[in-house]
């Protein structure tokens, strides 16, 4: 749901936060009167890259589990300078992302699966697990 139309916005505190210098800030947000989480991002309009952002909220079960994605994928442009992602149940353990690569694709996952059992890196991060 969004948090917006649910009316989640007006009591929402960041939890944590991230910057990517002076170019963009990703908040993990909570709300106590939803008792909801997201991830939100704004792009500064000085933004002088050319590259889509990615924000997302990714989310894990407090008693351990596999991370998923949740709600949708958001992107930022110099157009498009501020988004946020649908609301995440509080009761989870949450952490908002960026990333230059596209959707559903965490920067910083809880381990990395691949050829080898590594994935490299990419542009990207994320908040602390809350």
């Amino acid at each position: 749901m969004d948090p917006y139309v649910a009316g989640c916005d007006w009591d929402a505190e960041p939890i944590a936060q991230l910057n990517k210098g002076n170019d963009l800030e990703v908040q993990l947000v909570y709300s106590y009167s939803c008792n909801a989480v997201w991830a939100r991002a704004t792009l500064n309009p000085a933004y002088t890259g050319n590259e889509s952002l990615y924000v997302e909220l990714w989310s894990t079960p407090t008693g351990g589990g596999a991370q998923w994605a949740h709600g949708t994928t958001k992107y930022l442009t110099r157009d498009l300078p501020q988004a946020h992602t649908l609301m995440g149940d509080w009761q989870g353990t949450n952490k908002a992302c960026w990333n230059n690569v596209g959707a559903r694709w965490d920067p910083a996952p809880l381990h990395y699966e691949g050829a080898g059992g590594s994935m490299p890196r990419t542009t990207g991060d994320c908040t602390a697990w809350q």
